[in-house]
């Protein structure tokens, strides 16, 4: 069977890498077609709160913008397009209008896979709704970007374990990326004297030979320790569970996922 991968875009800038970036998790999952969508936010959702009323010369200028990124992004996929379609992989662009979360909830269920920008810390516009969208809208595994990522991960994949529902739905997702993998790195978080867990069922039932790591818990931000030590080993990908908290609690007191989102300099892999 097929798989489809949708690959939400957002900014020009940002844009060749995620469609680089969706076309290698094709290859990785073995993937057929990808769904390129552009959301364009409407004049009226996005005046600032000061403004009482969108006026006539603001839409105008609020249109144009739009216009302008959707001419960016569209060029970028054209380019994109014909390597794409010589690895053996079709395409499609959609340009829609609406509300980000809405329609990535809507298309993003019938995909395998999402793709979205890295969200900007300050910037919360098409992708920190589409990354909320693939996260509680759709149940499924999303791969978050940044956009200096390079295009040819999944050879050096780590794990972040944690025995819970949401890193054993993101791990089955990421058994699909492992085939071209030279080495699967897990990282598991332990607290000052206690024991290494043992290597994950989930893997050893799965026939995946990986390395376990372990990393102190309680010494300071874990997110930070854990980007540290994907570096340390050398990781191109993460896999990962996302929010174990709750997000209001994340995004008010930060997190490992949130600290992933905003820090991450290699493609990230989570699921909630």
């Amino acid at each position: 069977m097929a798989g489809v991968i949708l690959a939400v875009l957002d900014h020009p800038d940002a844009a060749g890498a995620l469609l680089a970036a969706a076309r290698r998790l094709a290859v990785l999952t073995d993937a057929t077609h990808i769904n390129a969508l552009l959301v364009r936010t409407p004049p009226d959702a996005g005046i600032a709160q000061s403004e009482e009323v969108l006026t006539a010369e603001r839409e105008v200028e609020l249109r144009g913008a739009e216009l302008e990124r959707a001419a960016g992004i569209k060029a970028t996929f054209d380019a994109w397009l014909s390597a794409t379609q010589q690895a053996g992989i079709t395409a499609e662009f959609t340009d829609l209008s609406g509300v980000a979360e809405q329609l990535v909830g809507e298309h993003g269920r019938r995909a395998d896979f999402l793709v979205v920008e890295q969200p900007a810390e300050s910037d919360y516009g098409t992708s920190w709704h589409a990354m909320r969208a693939a996260l509680f809208a759709t149940d499924r595994p999303m791969l978050v970007v940044p956009a200096t990522a390079a295009g040819d991960f999944g050879r050096r994949v780590a794990i972040a374990w944690r025995d819970d529902e949401q890193t054993t739905k993101a791990v089955l997702a990421g058994l699909r990326c492992l085939a071209h993998a030279a080495a699967v790195i897990v990282l598991a978080g332990v607290r000052g004297g206690a024991a290494p867990p043992p290597m994950p069922a989930i893997l050893t039932e799965h026939g995946v030979n990986a390395e376990l790591h372990t990393l102190p818990v309680g010494l300071g931000a874990f997110g930070a320790t854990l980007l540290d030590k994907v570096h340390q080993v050398g990781a191109d990908m993460l896999v990962m569970g996302a929010y174990m908290h709750s997000p209001l609690r994340e995004f008010l007191f930060g997190g490992v996922t949130r600290h992933m989102l905003t820090h991450a300099d290699i493609p990230v892999l989570m699921r909630h």
